[in-house]
Formats: structure tokens, sequence, C-alpha cells
């Protein structure tokens, strides 16, 4: 192996296995070179100007990468590609990217959407993108509230955003006022404004939950009563034929310094016969087992006690 195919193959190595012309030029190879190649099979146009080295399996992560470097300069890979990339979602059938205004929209093997500047790419399993914020901006035009919401939760659960970098990018994009999907957006996001609270969006999510597993629909702000009459407070939710109840924590209700009250409040309440599990917004996503698992455990103990 010469020097030029030693740098050509790493070069491929960084980039999926993926040489563009101009890239191969800038090495000191010369287009009948490149023609050749082309020719006899060595590489294979999966994009205008890219090429696939042979012998490398072809990946849809490669041809993320071969439809941006295939189409106009600064294209990155956006939209559902871009949620594949950050792991949000599966990716699509056909690459999605994105280019300035004014720049070609042609591609003869992705999805092409053009926005008022081309957005700051983000790298990605070796692919330039969309950063996680603007990405749920795009998505949020072409899904379904359902598939949205997993999106969101995914992205926040893992902390790879925040309400106000998805609320930045949806300001920095808008070219007026109703952007497609604004309004599925903002609500999705509105789960991760506040901590789990009575009334608000986590608890109704929360609730939805408890019925999808199988547990009788919760009663709200409970009240818990001792024998000699005294309201020793009130549960979050629960159920109070079995004494079972859920108390909503988070850095905001229920911090440091509330530690020591909350904790004597519970063992009051526990005192009465009840038994409490704890939930947080960790709770809400999908997937996630250590509520229910705890409440399976109570529950069966409720009714082997009654």
């Amino acid at each position: 192996m010469n020097d030029l195919e030693r740098a050509i193959g790493q070069r491929a190595s960084t980039q999926h296995g993926l040489i563009t012309a101009a890239q191969a030029r800038r090495l000191g190879m010369e287009r009948g070179q490149i023609r050749s190649r082309v020719e006899t099979g060595r590489w294979r146009c999966v994009a205008p100007a890219v090429y696939r080295l042979a012998g490398v399996p072809e990946s849809w992560q490669q041809v993320a990468l071969a439809a941006c470097l295939g189409s106009a300069f600064g294209a990155v890979a956006s939209f559902l590609t871009a949620g594949a990339l950050a792991a949000l979602c599966p990716p699509p059938l056909v690459p999605h990217v994105t280019v300035g205004r004014g720049r070609s929209a042609r591609s003869g093997i992705a999805v092409v959407h053009r926005a008022r500047q081309a957005p700051a790419p983000v790298i990605l399993q070796g692919v330039p993108c969309t950063d996680v914020a603007r990405t749920l901006v795009d998505c949020a035009a072409i899904l379904g509230p359902v598939r949205l919401q997993r999106m969101v939760d995914e992205a926040m659960h893992r902390r790879l955003v925040t309400v106000g970098r998805v609320e930045a990018a949806l300001e920095a994009s808008r070219l007026a006022p109703g952007r497609v999907g604004e309004g599925r957006l903002r609500e999705t996001l509105e789960p991760w404004r506040t901590a789990i609270a009575a009334g608000s969006p986590a608890e109704h999510r929360l609730r939805m939950l408890l019925v999808q597993w199988g547990f009788p629909q919760p009663e709200l702000q409970v009240p818990v009563v001792a024998v000699d009459g005294t309201v020793l407070g009130r549960l979050d939710c629960g159920w109070s034929h079995v004494r079972i109840g859920i108390e909503y924590d988070s850095e905001r209700h229920h911090g440091q310094e509330a530690w020591a009250s909350d904790l004597a409040r519970q063992r009051a309440i526990e005192a009465e016969g009840w038994r409490i599990v704890r939930a947080d917004k960790v709770d809400l996503r999908p997937g996630e087992r250590r509520l229910r698992s705890d409440l399976d455990r109570i529950w069966a103990a409720a009714r082997r006690a009654a």
C-alpha cells in the first residue's frame, strides 16, 4: 500500500468508509485515478462525488453521512435522522438533511429541508447533525403527540437538553408565529417545566401510568387522620382503602432543608398503618420500573394482610 492509498484509507476510516472526490483530490489523487477505481469496483459511488471503499459494509449512519457529503455545502443530518443519531428514535428509511436557504435541495438519497440558515452542527456517531434542541423542534412538525412525547421524555431524562434550550431553538428557527408543530412541542415540554405537583401535567401522566400498570385509579390529596382524630397531612395520591400512598419528591418541593420534616411526617403516617412510596419525574421515563416494582410489592403485601 502506497502513501496515497494509506492516506485515503485513514480519511475514509473516520467517515464510515466514505471518501469524497474533493477529499481524494486534496490528498493528491488525480481524476483519472478516481474514475479508474469506480470502474474497477474498488470504489462505489453512493452519492454525487461520494464513494464507499470496497469491503466496507453499509450502515444507516453511513448513508446519512453520504447524504450530508453529497448535498449542498454545510448540509447536516436532521429531523428523524438526527433523532436516531442521538438514540431518541429509530432511523428513517430515507435520511433527512437540512441546508441553508439558497442552497440546492437536490439529493437522490435524502429528503432535503431548507432552513433560514444552516444549523450549527454537532457530531454524533461520526455524522454532522442538528443538536438535540433543534432536532426536537424539527420533529415536532412531522410527528404525532405520542411519538413526540417519547422523544422529549427520553431527551429530558438523559439530560441531553433543557426546556429553555428547546424553546430557544424554537424561537431561533421560526420564520413567523405558529410554526408547524409548535403547539404539540410546547405541550410535550409542559410536564418538564416544574416538578410533579398537584394539578400539574406531570401528575396527570403519573395517574395515567398507574392505571396502565393495572392499579386502580388513585385518589388525589388523600387525607390521613390519626386514631385520635388528628389530621397528619395529605398524601399527594394513593388508595385509602388499602392505606397505600405516593409522595412526590423534587428539589423544588422536597429539598434537603425539608427532608427532616418530611421524614418525621412520613413516619407518623406509617405509624397509622400506611405504606408510602416516593416518586419523582424519573419514574415517568418510558421503561422505568422502580416505582412500578415498589407498588407491586406493597400491593402484594396489602393483599396478603387483608
